[in-house]
């Protein structure tokens, strides 16, 4: 009978490089200034002739952490962006001696807490998941977080999310004054993203002197947009900032029914810039999010954070966001 297949372990690179056991997990946990270089090529070259991967959970024993870096997701919509984030940052993760483990928080944030520092991380990249309380619990663990949270702000993502809302009623307003209102997406799951765009669409129509602008909730499907439109103020052209291109494009789709022009009477601005959007006729007004900028200023927080020398290589001119300019505003 063959014997079954399986990963080679230290004993196995030990027998190769004619060295102890103990020889092996010493070098692969953080210990190799003990021994003489030779020794420790001879047990690198094994290694890597056998496609030996150390246990992160050795390494964990010794070091009192592992090299995970764990992504806390809210339980949010998993649109492109988030979905180029993680690639992004599994990628550049290897460059600074980590991998990456993705994790969708509960809904408390006591028990994610809880359930992250059972891993061991050295590090936690929060999406929007943990409030202030949770990230001061894994930092008295040791346990660094980023993005930080910039000056008084609890909520790490309220800047970026603001400039969206800003920048999306700048958009509607360009051709003339319209009634503002934000569209919020709505399909059962957490929205902790909604509202700091919603605070900067608000911001922004205060700023101009508009009217208040009222907030509706649009599952993505053409009965849903419908009555979100119904529920507007009629009687002057409507410009809506819509949490997504999804959500705008359902908008979109509402208007025709009702025989409303665009960007005539209803003039859209989604977020994402998505290649559906682009497509779409009229070609969805909507914008983009630089996640490589992102990920970017993550890694550099990263670095520093569990002191691993990087090369910063950021742009100091690159911008978060822009606009994709279309035909609904």
């Amino acid at each position: 009978m063959s014997r079954s297949l399986r990963p080679p372990t230290a004993a196995d690179v030990a027998l190769r490089a004619g060295v102890s056991r103990a020889t092996v997990s010493h070098i692969f946990n953080g210990r190799e200034g003990r021994f003489p270089e030779e020794t420790r090529a001879r047990v690198r070259a094994a290694a890597e002739q056998l496609d030996y991967r150390p246990s992160p959970a050795g390494r964990s024993l010794v070091t009192g952490r592992s090299d995970t870096i764990v992504v806390v997701m809210p339980e949010t919509t998993f649109g492109q962006n988030l979905q180029n984030a993680l690639d992004r940052l599994a990628d550049d993760a290897v460059g600074i001696g980590a991998n990456v483990l993705m994790r969708f928080a509960g809904a408390d944030p006591e028990k994610t807490v809880t359930a992250l520092l059972k891993l061991r991380p050295c590090a936690v990249v929060d999406f929007g998941a943990l409030d202030g309380t949770a990230r001061d619990r894994l930092r008295t663990q040791g346990v660094p977080t980023v993005p930080r949270l910039r000056g008084s702000l609890r909520e790490p993502f309220a800047s970026p999310n603001n400039d969206i809302g800003e920048l999306q009623v700048a958009e509607l307003t360009r051709s003339g004054e319209r009634q503002i209102a934000y569209a919020a997406v709505c399909d059962g799951r957490a929205d902790p993203y909604g509202s700091g765009r919603y605070a900067g669409v608000r911001t922004a129509c205060a700023r101009r002197n508009l009217a208040e602008p009222p907030l509706v909730r649009v599952s993505a499907n053409l009965e849903s947009a419908t009555a979100a439109l119904r529920q507007l103020p009629q009687g002057m052209p409507l410009g809506i900032a819509a949490y997504n291109d999804q959500v705008a494009l359902a908008l979109l789709a509402a208007g025709a029914r009702l025989r409303l022009r665009v960007p005539t009477d209803l003039a859209v601005t989604g977020v994402d810039a998505t290649d559906v959007g682009q497509l779409w006729t009229p070609r969805l007004t909507t914008i983009a999010v630089d996640m490589r900028a992102f990920v970017d200023d993550v890694i550099a927080e990263l670095a520093e954070a569990i002191g691993h020398p990087v090369v910063d290589e950021r742009k100091p001119d690159r911008k978060l966001l822009r606009v994709v300019s279309g035909e609904t505003t």
